[in-house]
C-alpha cells in the first residue's frame, strides 16, 4: 500500500543516511521532511504533523529514546515510529521498543525492507483513524500495575535498580486534584483516564490516596517529564468543560504535579525519589493549584498553558 504525498519524517544526524532513506521513501511515494538533532525532529514535528517518524536511537541534543517518548505523548492519535540504530544486539531493539517505538530497524538496512515496514506501520495508523481511536484498550489496561501495595513497590524498586544499574534515566510524578476532598474524590476516576491516555505500557500508573495518582517514567528525562506532565494539566482542565454546575457555569478541575528525576545527586535510593516528588507535590500545591514543580537540583515551579 503506497500513498503518494503521505508525509514521512526522517531523523538522523548522519546526512547521508538522511539521503538513502529519502530515496528509498520518495521512490515509493511518500513525501519527506527532515531534521538532524533530536530538537530539531520536535519543531518539524509540529510545523510538518507526519504520518510517521523513522528516528534515529543516537542523535544530538536530545537522544532518539527521549524524543519517542515526547512524542508519543504530543500525538493526538496514534503516530507510529520507527526507530533505527545501527545497535542492533537484542537489548538494543529491546529498548527501543519499550521507550515507545512501534518497529525497530538496524542499520544498514534493505531499501525494500524499510518499505515494507513504514507500509505495515501506516495500514496500522489508518486502522486506528478509521475507528478513531488513540489508546487502545489492551495498551490501557497494559499501563495499569497490580494493585496491591506490594506488587507496586516491587516494580518501583525494579525499575530504579534498572536504571542505577545502566545508568537510564527515570522520571517519577506524583498528581493530585485540587481542591476539596469530596470533589477530589469524585474527580480521581476523571484523573485515571487522562493519565491512561498519555502514558506507555512500561509507564507504571498507581493510586496513591483519593487525591490522585503516581506515575514511574523509565527512560525519560527533564523534556519528555514535563511533556506528560502539562497533557495532563491541560486535559483535565478540558474534561470537564461542557457540563454544567448548580449555578449553569462550566465547571472545571485542575491538578497539582511534582515530578523528581534520576540520576540526582540528591538521589541515590527509591526512597529518595519518591520524597523528592512528595515535597515537589506539596510545593506545587502550596503555589494555588494548577501547578507542576519539578525537582532536578533544585526546584522549579511551571504553570502550564491552556
Amino acid at each position: 500500500m503506497t500513498a503518494p504525498g503521505v508525509k514521512i519524517l526522517i531523523a538522523d544526524d548522519s546526512s547521508s543516511d538522511r539521503a538513502a532513506a529519502r530515496g528509498f521513501l520518495s521512490e515509493a511515494g511518500y513525501s519527506v521532511v527532515e531534521a538532524s538533532d533530536g530538537q530539531q525532529v520536535l519543531d518539524v514535528f509540529q510545523r510538518e504533523r507526519p504520518a510517521l517518524v523513522m528516528l534515529d536511537v543516537v542523535m544530538p541534543k536530545i537522544g532518539g529514546l527521549e524524543v519517542c517518548r515526547i512524542l508519543k505523548a504530543k500525538a493526538s492519535g496514534y503516530l507510529p515510529v520507527l526507530m533505527v540504530s545501527t545497535r542492533n544486539s537484542v537489548n538494543a531493539r529491546v529498548e527501543g521498543l519499550r521507550s515507545g517505538a512501534d518497529d525497530y530497524l538496524g542499520k544498514p538496512y534493505n531499501g525494500e525492507e524499510l518499505c515494507a515496514r513504514v507500509e505495515v506501520l501506516l495500514r496500522t495508523r489508518a486502522a486506528f483513524d478509521e475507528r478513531g481511536e488513540g489508546v487502545s484498550e489492551a495498551q490501557a489496561e497494559a499501563a495499569r500495575v497490580p494493585p496491591t501495595p506490594e506488587a507496586q513497590r516491587r516494580r518501583m524498586q525494579e525499575e530504579f535498580e534498572r536504571a542505577e544499574r545502566y545508568s537510564d534515566p527515570l522520571a517519577c510524578l506524583r498528581i493530585a486534584v485540587d481542591g476539596a476532598d469530596e470533589r477530589a474524590t469524585e474527580l480521581t476516576p476523571t484523573l485515571r483516564a487522562v493519565i491512561e491516555a498519555q502514558v506507555r505500557k512500561i509507564d507504571l500508573v498507581m493510586r496513591t490516596d483519593e487525591r490522585g495518582f503516581l506515575l514511574m517514567l523509565p527512560n525519560t528525562h527533564f523534556p519528555g517529564a514535563l511533556t506528560v506532565a502539562e497533557r495532563i494539566s491541560r486535559e483535565t482542565r478540558k474534561s470537564q468543560r461542557g457540563v454544567a454546575g448548580g449555578d449553569g457555569a462550566v465547571t472545571g478541575f485542575t491538578v497539582s504535579i511534582g515530578v523528581s528525576f534520576f540520576p540526582n545527586k540528591d538521589t541515590t535510593t527509591l526512597q529518595d525519589m519518591l520524597d523528592l516528588v512528595d515535597a515537589a507535590l506539596e510545593r506545587a500545591r502550596h503555589e494555588q493549584g494548577g501547578k507542576i514543580c519539578l525537582f532536578q537540583h533544585q526546584g522549579y515551579l511551571y504553570a502550564p498553558e491552556d
